[in-house]
């Protein structure tokens, strides 16, 4: 019995080339979790990483002609939405209504929630997502005072979030969804809800 012991061992026993190649491709997987890290608490980045999510949406969805980037929906406005869905106009004179939609992220207070619920730290968690209601209110008003004027556009805009966890945690807040769409008719709208309403269109 004793001769088979070693080759078990040096079965088992990985060889330095292995090695090798096991710590490289952790250093490589290492430094690409790192890279995201770094791209997504750039403020700029966050905002980008959110608005190509909703442009790969949309263009799985719509074809080119219903949608459009960077739209100045208000006549006379500087102030262009990230996309804008072409619905079949209200007057007569067949000008698309424009349905606005922008993408928001709010990476630093979901890190903060999810830090407190992993923490059980209930008064952490409460102020977390007390912060998120805000940030989410800020947000829809300044969609709506920025993007939404009837007849030009609906009569609401649609808030994007990226995450559907995020998403999750927004519309499961008592309240919040309805406050955003009675006080600033605005929508907030996941990966997958935003699929459902424009199938719906």
């Amino acid at each position: 019995m004793m001769p088979a012991t070693p080759k078990i061992v040096i079965a088992v026993k990985p060889k330095p080339a292995s090695r090798r190649r096991c710590s490289a491709l952790l250093r490589g997987r290492a430094t690409g979790v790192g890279d995201l890290k770094r791209v997504l608490t750039n403020v700029k980045s966050r905002g980008t990483w959110g608005e190509v999510q909703l442009g790969a949406l949309l263009a799985d969805l719509l074809t080119p002609v219903q949608y459009a980037q960077n739209v100045a929906t208000r006549p006379g406005s500087s102030e262009r939405v990230e996309y804008a869905v072409r619905l079949p106009g209200r007057d007569e004179g067949g000008e698309p209504c424009l349905l606005p939609i922008d993408a928001k992220f709010p990476l630093e207070d979901w890190q903060r929630l999810q830090e407190a619920v992993e923490r059980a730290d209930a008064t952490a968690v409460e102020a977390s997502r007390r912060s998120l209601d805000a940030f989410f209110k800020l947000q829809a008003k300044t969609i709506r005072d920025k993007y939404v004027e009837p007849p030009h556009t609906t009569d609401f805009a649609i808030l994007f979030v990226p995450a559907e966890g995020l998403f999750a945690e927004a519309v499961s807040r008592p309240g919040l969804a309805d406050a955003l769409q009675r006080d600033y008719r605005v929508t907030l709208a996941g990966p997958t809800t935003l699929s459902a309403m424009l199938n719906s269109l």
